[in-house]
């Protein structure tokens, strides 16, 4: 049995309900939901292949959230798009006590993204002496790299030596798109130079030190994507009167759980960031495997008298505001909905992530203090099918 195809369209309507209806003879279950969109599934062509239908996950939105940003100015209804009941509710109250206190400072402080091809050389002193050849000749790799793209750069770059293998890390800056398929094709032709001027025994254009869809020390340290960090000054009296709690039992808190994240191995000192940004991506049509990285954050919290000084570091946001899914009609209307749709909104865009995401972790962090974090699931989160 084979999935049905359409050679002439295998994005029209037809191709599509042709589809569902095999594989709910298939499957002994009627699919009839993922084929109702008014969405035109041939806008889909270049994202996705044999299409069924859509998945229409329900979209909230949490705000008014003001942000005082270099690129993300003024206030702002993000749009968040879950099945998780309270999410937004908690969103929105952690968006109140921001802009109460006078607004989120957010500022993108990196912004690269990188390709790490592997070279194998005939012995370790070879592979010493690529390392020297590649420092050389830099300028010549960055020339035929760039000559794939009139968006992508190549900036920089690192080598690691494990013995006859030398890991290559290529540092690219993307403009406004995630940029991967944009730096692999420049790292191909990047490689295939360095092979045609060095004796080298075989490479590969990935050897997994990028690192790409995985948390990772070295993108912790030293950045991917949009490197972005976030800080408020909460008011102590906006968090006894909508918190109801102190800055001192919320910094406590804190401190507390790094130390239980420590000794659990946990990547990160955050209470949900992964929450906040898959809400988003999920909303504004980013790559959802990059979560896995973006979602690496670190907190710190310090009393200032009444007042509690937050920040949050977000070493690699990987997101996009042109290519990808961006441009699908309901991704579309959701980057519109916070002005990050387009060139120039890149950096925009991961300031409102990392603006709203701090919203949340104070939220959150107040609720588990204040002894409202199960009564908050219990109102909002109870899904009671008719």
């Amino acid at each position: 049995m084979k999935i049905p195809r359409n050679r002439k369209n295998d994005y029209s309507r037809e191709a599509i309900e042709s589809r569902a209806e095999f594989l709910s003879g298939h499957c002994g279950y009627k699919i009839e939901h993922l084929s109702k969109s008014n969405i035109d599934p041939e806008t889909t062509r270049g994202n996705i292949e044999r299409i069924i239908g859509f998945a229409q996950v329900p979209v909230g939105v949490a705000g008014p959230l003001r942000i005082n940003g270099e690129h993300a100015k003024g206030e702002f209804f993000v749009p968040m798009a879950t099945t998780e009941g309270a999410l937004i509710s908690s969103y929105t109250r952690g968006a109140a006590a921001v802009s109460m206190s006078g607004g989120v400072n957010v500022a993108v402080t990196s912004d690269h993204i990188q390709r790490a091809p592997y070279f194998v050389l005939e012995d370790l002193f070879k592979a010493r002496e690529f390392a020297r050849w590649t420092e050389e000749n830099f300028k010549d790799i960055k020339a035929v790299a760039d000559s794939t793209t009139s968006h992508g750069k190549l900036t920089d770059y690192s080598i690691y030596i494990q013995g006859r293998i030398a890991y290559l890390r290529l540092v690219f800056t993307t403009g406004d798109a995630m940029g991967m398929n944009m730096i692999t094709r420049a790292s191909r032709e990047a490689c295939r130079f360095i092979a045609a001027n060095f004796p080298v025994v075989e490479h590969a254009i990935e050897s997994n030190m990028a690192v790409d869809k995985k948390p990772s020390h070295i993108n912790t340290i030293l950045g991917r994507g949009k490197s972005v960090t976030a800080e408020v000054l909460f008011k102590g009296s906006v968090i006894k009167r909508l918190m109801r709690t102190t800055a001192k039992k919320i910094d406590n808190a804190y401190h507390r759980q790094v130390t239980g994240a420590q000794m659990a191995g946990v990547m990160g000192s955050n209470g949900h960031v992964a929450n906040g940004v898959a809400a988003i991506f999920l909303a504004c049509g980013q790559d959802m495997a990059n979560i896995s990285e973006s979602c690496v954050g670190y907190i710190y919290t310090e009393t200032i008298g009444e007042d509690l000084y937050v920040s949050l570091q977000l070493p690699s946001i990987v997101a996009g505001t042109v290519g990808g899914g961006v441009s699908l009609p309901t991704q579309r209307e959701c980057l519109e909905m916070i002005g990050c749709y387009g060139k120039g909104k890149a950096k925009k865009f991961a300031e409102v992530v990392a603006a709203t995401v701090i919203a949340g972790e104070i939220s959150l962090a107040a609720s588990i203090v204040a002894g409202d974090f199960v009564s908050a699931h219990e109102k909002y989160g109870r899904n009671r099918p008719e």
